[in-house]
């Protein structure tokens, strides 16, 4: 089963949360998403921050996550360029710690070391631009008050560096402090740690799609869609044929589509469907970025399911076809994981239907 079957599948079992965040539905269960995402295990965070990678920094070529026994100090890795390690990168180092414990200024300088250990070792040409940390339950005070002050990490993690770096790097040999090493620390500009923890990932928007595909909570209803006054290209395969089933049914020849928007019947009616077709166009983009992949084709086919029916029955022309699947379509029941879509998206995705060649409005 695909990474993003297996997501989709996920969302459709998880149980609906209830959560004062931008984008997520109140539901029936008071579980917060900050604790669930500190009960996650360590292959389920590592998944949660690869899916919050790739939403949180649009300047990503790739991302990548590791997570193994020899991941050379790396869980998670955003790419910046094709030159991958040659080029710019940032690095999620994700800490999942046990109840009630929290990552220790200890730990941090052991994990910070693999990095600049395996740098002077050849493993990457380029140290991180960003070192993350991801700590769901948090950060002792000693670590809060190194990272809230940059200057100081190089020096500590020189200083603790046969405490905790020198054993604690490699399983078979002592990793000493080189000068190659101690020139890399020093030079490094260290602004670039940071840590983020539950509470902070749950109030980053760009965890929104992580909170739905890994921990199952509905993504919340989507935006409206604006219709510009510009006709795009994407829209001529269903206005044309909406122009065509017009001409029929007037009488007339429609020439252009500006025709048909100056009719005193049929140009309200044209303006409706243009209305429809963008709030299903935002629909499918809030839910595209923010759900599992499959989860908007699903959706379509639902669609197409449910107006097909009517859509076969005999109508006394082609128009009366349109309204009488808008009208069943609009009044059904559909939505994406738990979240009702509301009738104009609904409606608007039977035009989509229509330039996907699944359906045709003109005989």
């Amino acid at each position: 089963m695909s990474s993003d079957r297996c997501r989709f599948e996920r969302c459709r079992r998880g149980a609906p949360m209830r959560y004062s965040g931008k984008g997520i539905d109140s539901g029936a269960d008071v579980t917060k998403p900050a604790t669930r995402i500190v009960e996650l295990e360590d292959n389920e965070l590592e998944e949660f921050v690869e899916i919050y990678a790739e939403r949180k920094s649009k300047d990503y070529v790739e991302v990548e996550r590791v997570g193994a026994a020899n991941d050379k100090g790396r869980d998670v890795i955003g790419f910046l360029s094709r030159a991958r390690h040659d080029g710019a990168w940032d690095l999620y180092q994700c800490k999942r710690k046990t109840r009630g414990s929290k990552l220790r200024i200890g730990e941090a300088m052991t994990e910070l070391g693999k990095v600049f250990h395996h740098h002077a070792a050849g493993a990457y040409a380029t140290l991180p631009r960003r070192y993350i940390f991801v700590s769901p339950r948090g950060i002792d005070g000693s670590l809060t008050t190194l990272l809230q002050n940059p200057s100081r990490i190089g020096k500590a993690l020189l200083e603790a560096w046969d405490k905790h770096c020198r054993m604690r790097i490699t399983a078979r040999n002592p990793v000493e402090l080189t000068s190659e090493i101690r020139a890399s620390i020093e030079r490094y500009d260290f602004t670039a740690v940071e840590c983020l923890t539950a509470p902070k990932l749950v109030k980053d928007p760009a965890a929104l799609p992580a909170l739905v595909q890994v921990l199952g909570l509905p993504p919340g209803e989507a935006p409206e869609g604006e219709t510009p006054d510009e006709i795009s290209d994407i829209e001529l395969t269903y206005l044309t044929q909406l122009q065509e089933v017009y001409a029929g049914s007037a009488g007339l020849d429609f020439a252009t589509l500006e025709d048909v928007f100056t009719d005193p019947k049929f140009g309200e009616h044209l303006r409706i469907q243009r209305q429809r077709y963008y709030q299903a166009c935002a629909f499918r983009d809030f839910h595209r970025d923010n759900t599992a992949a499959r989860s908007v084709d699903v959706f379509k086919n639902d669609i197409y399911h449910l107006l097909i029916d009517v859509y076969n029955e005999a109508h006394p022309s082609p128009l009366a076809r349109i309204d009488a699947v808008m009208k069943h379509t609009g009044a059904a029941p559909a939505g994406i994981l738990g979240t009702l879509a509301r009738p104009p998206v609904k409606q608007g995705t039977c035009h989509h239907l229509v330039s996907d060649g699944r359906i045709r409005w003109s005989p």
